[in-house]
Parts: C-alpha cells; structure tokens; sequence
C-alpha cells in the first residue's frame, strides 16, 4: 500500500541507495503490473469456478476516486453474500463514459454483472444501495434477477427524515422514539415475507407510539391489527406520544409515504452491503483519495486490495492464552456508547511470493529488457484523450509567457548555485 516517494524518503533517512523515479516505473509497468493481473486471474478462475452453475446472491457497490463529480475513477466490486468472496472487481476511467463522472457507476455495475453472467453465474438476487440509474438498469434489462437495496442504507435514510422532523419546537417529542422506529423497519425486513405483511407491521408503529397496541382494521389484508410484541412492562418505558400531536402528524406522514411504501420489496430480504463497505475502507490502504494514479497502476492497487480481502476474509478469531476469545472495546461518536469486537488473527499475505516469482519470471524471458518504448494498450482511456480537460492544453512556454499575477513578482529568477 505504498508508495514511490514514502519508499525513497524512507531509504534516504537510512542512506540507502534506491531506484530512480524511472526505473521504478519501468519495473512496475514492464513487470509488476502484468505479475498481479495474472495472480488475480488465476485467483478470479478458481472463485467463479467454486460458484459456477448455481444460484447466487451478489452485493454490488461502487467507489469513487474523489468525492464530488470530479471522480475520475470508478471501481466497482461484487462480492458472494454468504462467503463474502469477491467474484469481480473492475475499475473504469470517466473518459470511457464520455468524461461523464455522474454515470460511470451505472457503466461498471453493467459490465461487471454481464461479466459474470457470461461466466457462468446464475446471479438469482442483487444488493446494492439505492442508486437510480442502477434502479432504473436492473427493471428494464434484468427483469428476471430480484433487485434489493441495502437495509442499512434504507434504515440511516429513514433516521434522518425523523431527526429532521423533530428539529421543530413542536415535534420535539419524536426525537425519543426516533431508534425504535428505525430498528421497528429493520425487524419489518427481518420478519416479513411478502411486501402486504411487511406494511402491515410497518404501520402498527404509528399505534404503538401512542400507547394503542390495538386496532381495528389491518392494514393490508390478511395483515395483523395489533402489535407483535408481548406484554410491555412499566421499568423502561418511554412516554407515549399524543395522538394527533404534531409529533405523531409527522411519523404518520414519514411511515406512510408514498415514496417508501413504493420501496418496500426492495428490503424485503433484509440485505445488507456492510461486508463491501469494509472492504471499500481496505481499497483505501492500497489507492489513497489524496494521491492519483495513473489507469494501470490504480487498477492493479484494487487488484491488490481484492487479494488481501479474499485471502484474509474467513480468519478465524483470536483466543487469549486461557483460550478465550480476544476482544476489543471501541467509542462510538453517534451512539454514544461503548461497545466490543472480536479480535482476528493476523492477517497472512501468500499471493505475494506468487506476484514476485512471476515478476522475475517475466523479467528472465524478456529479451528486450525494460529500457523500451511505452505502448499504451488498446483499452487504456488515454487512447482516448491524453488529458480530462475538455480542452487540449497549450504549450508550457506559451502559458508561461501568458501568465500574470496580482502580486509583484522578481522577473529574474537565478537559479540554485
């Protein structure tokens, strides 16, 4: 996960010689680059074989480069539910969408799910966050595959629209009911099988806040009209909100929305995409947001993040010397409170001789040697335009002689003796 300038500032510390900028990126292109893409080839073959010929469940979700729509890159990741392994992971360059950042998520969920599609995998169910263009790609082409959204996504989305609402003076009395009502959505996803039984106990919460926990008509028939809880007692209770308050006017508008009621088969099976946001924060080790790559090189850094997550995915819990499990405590700034996890063992790295034997490998039956012209291959975006700008740029000498400057400025600039 480093780089260049860390490795060479590093050895000049120690006064160590080290490579030059050049020679470096020789080896990385001519060598190290080709070595990883063969290892991740090889370790992708025998993933899709393992998962060949059977009904799959896939979570999808996509990474920027750089926040905003200055991205230049999108990687977008698929990964197994239950094995949480990665079947693909590809990485593309907005130039490939017309220098159009806002669709170059929807451009790699296309290709990557039609990758797998064509390898083999029967893909049955696919988990992403509630992008619409993904949305609007998976009811118009793929039809046959089911399409949830992650119910952590829908559930932080519902927890905001409370928070707000009870920003008002009047509203203040919903702020305290604002976790039970998201965890009561999680619990509709959890427990419901069909989306009528889901809204009928997703709407007995706008009774159960005010204290009735029976009502007389279902919502949705054959639904339930009262509460699925059993007998409440007094130690802990919060107090009940009066009905037709303001407070309860808002939830009743948040939890009968239209726009949400609308989504409800898509949180049907209570996905959850938390396993690729752990990953997305491992790319990062290897593909930092403050420094830039060029194509080849950030794509083989995901490849790299890819292997690491794979290898090290199912390592099975750290134990004390007593031989029980270690354990972690961590501070959470939103909730509040403290809480623990477990401990894993150290992470192993076996790939690595792999992509070191192939990098001498390569370099043994290389005649040429890397001192050679660099010939961009026919997929790489730079074939397309050299810069992102929508303008070719000038010639350096021309923008100097044009430059000019508000502040005063020496005109002769000796150089360094």
């Amino acid at each position: 996960g480093g780089n260049f300038h860390q490795s060479t500032l590093f050895s000049k510390f120690l006064k160590l010689p080290f490579l030059s900028s050049s020679s470096f990126t020789k080896i990385q292109r001519r060598y190290v680059i080709p070595a990883i893409e063969e290892v991740w080839e090889n370790h992708q073959g025998h993933i899709l074989e393992e998962f060949r010929d059977k009904d799959v469940v896939i979570l999808g979700d996509g990474r920027m480069d750089s926040p905003g729509h200055c991205a230049q890159y999108c990687t977008y990741t698929f990964m197994e539910n239950e094995s949480k392994k990665i079947l693909c992971i590809l990485t593309m360059d907005k130039r490939m969408t017309g220098k159009n950042s806002c669709t170059l998520e929807k451009a790699c969920f296309q290709k990557g799910l039609q990758f797998l599609l064509q390898s083999g995998i029967h893909v049955v169910e696919v988990v992403t966050d509630a992008h619409v263009q993904i949305e609007s790609l998976m009811k118009n082409n793929y039809p046959d595959i089911k399409h949830s959204f992650d119910i952590w996504h829908g559930s932080k989305n519902l927890g905001k629209k409370l928070l707000k609402a009870g920003q008002e003076k009047t509203k203040k009395p919903l702020l305290q009911w604002t976790r039970e009502v998201v965890n009561h959505f999680w619990y509709c996803s959890a427990s419901a099988n069909t989306v009528e039984e889901f809204i009928g106990i997703w709407c007995g919460v706008i009774h159960h806040v005010i204290g009735e926990h029976e009502w007389i008509l279902p919502y949705r028939i054959g639904g339930k009209s009262c509460c699925e809880h059993g007998p409440l007692t007094e130690e802990g209770n919060k107090d009940y909100l009066v009905a037709g308050s303001p407070a309860h006017v808002a939830l009743r508008e948040i939890v009968l929305d239209k726009h949400l009621l609308k989504k409800i088969p898509y949180f049907l099976h209570c996905r959850s995409t938390a396993a690729l946001e752990s990953f997305q924060n491992l790319i990062l080790k290897y593909s930092p947001k403050r420094l830039s790559y060029t194509p080849h090189v950030y794509t083989a850094r995901t490849l790299l993040a890819a292997l690491d997550h794979d290898v090290n995915c199912d390592r099975p819990a750290a134990v004390k010397k007593d031989g029980s499990l270690r354990q972690q405590r961590y501070y959470s700034k939103k909730s509040g409170h403290w809480s623990v996890c477990h401990v894993k063992e150290e992470k192993t790295y076996p790939y690595v001789s792999d992509i070191i034997s192939s990098c001498i490998e390569k370099r043994l039956v290389d005649p040429i040697g890397m001192n050679r012209p660099v010939v961009l291959d026919a997929d790489d975006p730079r074939r397309i335009s050299k810069t992102l700008a929508s303008v070719e740029p000038p010639p350096t000498a021309q923008l100097v002689e044009e430059k000019k400057s508000r502040f005063p400025v020496e005109k002769d600039i000796k150089p360094k003796d």
